[in-house]
């Protein structure tokens, strides 16, 4: 007979819509399952399993709470029950099969999973259970074992044509006839419904027998199945909150959420940007658009698997659109990021041909995030080979390109900004370039646990414990990893009254000087000021020129070009801007000497 023992099919589609047959490993599947609600009538949790009549077969079932494992299959030394202190932590009788391992002292441990007449001969089952597989359901003083949940062990005798019988629902009606004296048979060739204490069972017509094993607390239930002949069945691990796996279902909330703060973050940044229009940043637009197609993605993530929730299966229009919106987010987000650390909108006013050259890399980098996506969504995920690479390089090389050509053009724009003495943005690209590196180093360790989590969630331990969790390294990580950066740099960047420390405009030397005298100069614009026309000194008038010469041709560099002619004044000229000054102030002088003579004036004059 085919052994009680197999392993786990780690992915999604294979844990939460299992198919048994027969075979090694083919018998034996798990998935988690979050328990019904209480007083929940509509919809319960469950794992249904459904056997057709064809090919006839006598089958073995059995459906238990993984840490029951421990106590599936009766071990058994020289001949005696082994005591309960001796025997295997959960899951041992499946990672070694039918449990037979040699001792040092040459004697044997051997695990009987079927009852059997070996078995029967042994007392370790009664002629009752012929055929069930085995429940070491009391302790070493006989007392009833208390389980996690109930487990469901039966033996199925499939029949060529027409509904059979199992071996739980024979013990029933014997039971039933003893009392009553009816010892008609004729029930197992009928469709019917039969109600026992773990589960419930659903005869057709034709013969197919369906299985339905109600969970009662959330818990890794797995669903084992042996004959000596060949079988074929599926099985459904249903949830009470709908038809999405249990695995995934955190999702909805995660996109949910995400969605909602996006969308807070969207109308915050709008009402800041109303308030200082006037002083808004081509970047600060580009920031806005790029949490609005956020807002968008994670409402596409939200209906895909709400989706999915209901239908049981993924939408497609939902899945196409969602990829594309995904590889447009993250293409969009890697081209603002290498185009401000150039320092385009900062430093230079245009990028020039680079600008082209961040484009190209952007649609390549889009183009290589739908292939991926394209892949992952239509590709068999049992099927290995080469053929998976075709999607992972392209991926992986355009965003090497990006992250080598951030961080290079982050470091020379500091050092352009050490140069022109540009504390508040030279501040700010350090701050830039300290967020990339933490966002690195936990990219790189994201990869390494993951690749370690995918390693070891094949050991069925490790999956029954960290199910829970699948969600937080399929989505969670990189989702919560790139909202907490995004955050960062929008609080940096946020449209305030001061933006202009970001701008192209250059404040020369010691910027805080700087701003104070611009504050101080605002404080005191009255008709009176130098600005309206009065008292204009040389020194002004070269700092208007040698603004007013600005050259911004080059996307290079933002340079300042002064002729010589501007700063050349002969004597002539020197005595010409004297007499100009003192003409100003001779017709100040007499214009406010008239205003004080009319202002002493009486009324009456």
């Amino acid at each position: 007979m085919c052994t009680l023992g197999a392993v786990l099919w780690a992915t999604v589609a294979s844990a939460e819509h299992g198919y048994l047959a027969h075979g090694d490993g083919e018998g034996f599947k798990c998935a988690g399952v979050y328990g019904s609600s209480k007083g929940s009538s509509e919809r319960q949790s469950m794992v249904e399993i459904e056997i057709p009549p064809v090919p006839p077969a006598d089958i073995a079932v059995l459906v238990f709470d993984y840490p029951d494992s421990r106590w599936i299959g009766i071990p058994v030394k020289e001949g005696k029950k082994i005591p309960d202190d001796q025997v295997d932590m959960p899951g041992e009788y499946i990672n070694n099969g039918r449990g037979i391992t040699d001792g040092s002292d040459g004697s044997s441990v051997q695990r009987f999973m079927v009852c059997s007449n070996e078995t029967i001969a042994m007392k370790l089952c009664t002629e009752a259970d012929f055929g069930r597989p085995l429940i070491n359901d009391r302790d070493d003083k006989g007392n009833p074992r208390t389980f996690d949940s109930i487990i469901y062990s039966d033996y199925i005798m499939l029949q060529r044509s027409g509904p059979g019988y199992t071996r739980l629902e024979y013990n029933e009606w014997l039971a039933k006839a003893n009392d009553s004296g009816n010892k008609d048979e004729s029930w197992k060739n009928k469709s019917r419904i039969a109600m026992l204490d773990s589960a419930t069972l659903k005869w057709q017509a034709d013969g197919t027998l369906t299985i339905k094993y109600i969970v009662r607390r959330t818990g890794f239930f797995c669903v084992d199945a042996a004959s000596k002949g060949d079988f074929t069945a599926s099985v459904r691990w249903i949830n009470s909150h709908g038809l999405l796996p249990g695995s995934e279902y955190p999702k909805i909330y995660i996109y949910f959420i995400l969605m909602l703060a996006y969308v807070f973050i969207a109308i915050a940044w709008g009402f800041m940007s109303w308030k200082v229009w006037s002083e808004i940043l081509p970047v600060q637009n580009q920031l806005f658009g790029l949490v609005c197609l956020l807002a968008v993605d994670m409402g596409m993530n939200f209906g895909f698997w709400k989706y999915y929730n209901t239908t049981g299966s993924p939408s497609m229009v939902f899945s196409i659109f969602t990829l594309i919106i995904d590889a447009g987010r993250n293409s969009l987000s890697f081209f603002m990021l290498l185009v401000v650390s150039l320092g385009w909108g900062v430093v230079r006013p245009s990028l020039g041909k680079t600008m082209i050259r961040c484009i190209l890399l952007t649609m390549v980098h889009f183009s290589a995030g739908c292939l991926y996506s394209a892949g992952i969504l239509f590709r068999d995920p049992q099927e290995s080979g080469p053929l998976g690479l075709v999607y992972v390089i392209p991926l992986s090389l355009s965003m090497t390109l990006f992250y080598v050509w951030i961080l290079s053009a982050i470091i020379n724009t500091t050092h352009l900004l050490i140069e022109r003495q540009q504390s508040y943005k030279l501040a700010m690209y350090n701050n830039l370039w300290r967020l990339l590196l933490v966002c690195l180093v936990l990219l790189f360790a994201f990869f390494v646990l993951n690749i370690l989590h995918t390693i070891f969630y094949s050991h069925i331990s490790i999956a029954a414990r960290s199910w829970k969790w699948l969600w937080f390294w399929t989505d969670g990580w990189l989702n919560f990893e790139y909202f907490t950066a995004l955050c960062i740099i929008l609080y940096w960047w946020r449209p305030t009254s001061q933006n202009y420390r970001y701008s192209l405009e250059e404040l020369a030397g010691d910027e805080d000087e700087a701003l104070e005298r611009e504050q101080a100069t605002d404080e005191h614009d009255s008709f009176d000021n130098p600005r309206m026309g009065e008292n204009l000194e040389l020194e002004d008038m070269s700092a208007t020129a040698i603004k007013d010469r600005r050259v911004s041709n080059s996307a290079s560099d933002v340079q300042f070009v002064i002729n010589e002619d501007d700063l050349e004044f002969n004597s002539d000229d020197s005595d010409s801007i004297d007499n100009h000054h003192h003409a100003i102030g001779n017709s100040g002088h007499n214009t406010n000497e008239q205003h004080r003579s009319s202002s002493s004036k009486s009324p009456t004059e």
